[in-house]
């Protein structure tokens, strides 16, 4: 189990083992929220889910179910556990967490997870540009 740190050798390790594993790409750019999207259709990890950080990682302002308030509050953790469930991911799963933008957003996500009591959960050392 990786917790904190996975090293993209480690990562193709894990790929090769047939242990359970989910890659998240988290890249975003705060000022040009598009982008993230970009970059994931133009090349992201095989198999890799996107998790972005205004539609699956924050609650929707106006809802009464956000856990805090702040530019992008978080969801509740029965919401963000529900999407988690909805692209497949379990809790036996290793997580493993991108982006490209030296680790600014997927620390977030890392976060969440271990919040929403899941242990499993590592940051690719060096990012997207590590694994390419």
């Amino acid at each position: 189990m990786y917790s904190t740190l996975i090293s993209a050798p480690q990562l193709q390790a894990l790929q090769a083992s047939g242990h359970p594993f989910m890659v998240f790409d988290c890249s975003f750019e705060l000022m040009e929220a598009g982008a993230g999207d970009q970059q994931y259709q133009e090349r992201h990890i095989p198999g890799a889910i996107r998790a972005d950080l205004d539609r699956h990682l924050s609650a929707v302002k106006t809802t009464p179910d956000k856990a805090s308030g702040g530019r992008h509050p978080l969801p509740s953790r029965e919401n963000f556990a529900a999407w988690l469930g909805s692209v497949g991911f379990t809790n036996n799963m290793q997580a493993v967490v991108y982006d490209r933008q030296g680790a600014n957003y997927c620390g977030r996500l890392w976060w969440m997870l271990k919040w929403a009591g899941h242990e499993a959960v590592a940051v690719l050392d060096g990012g997207w540009q590590a694994w390419y």
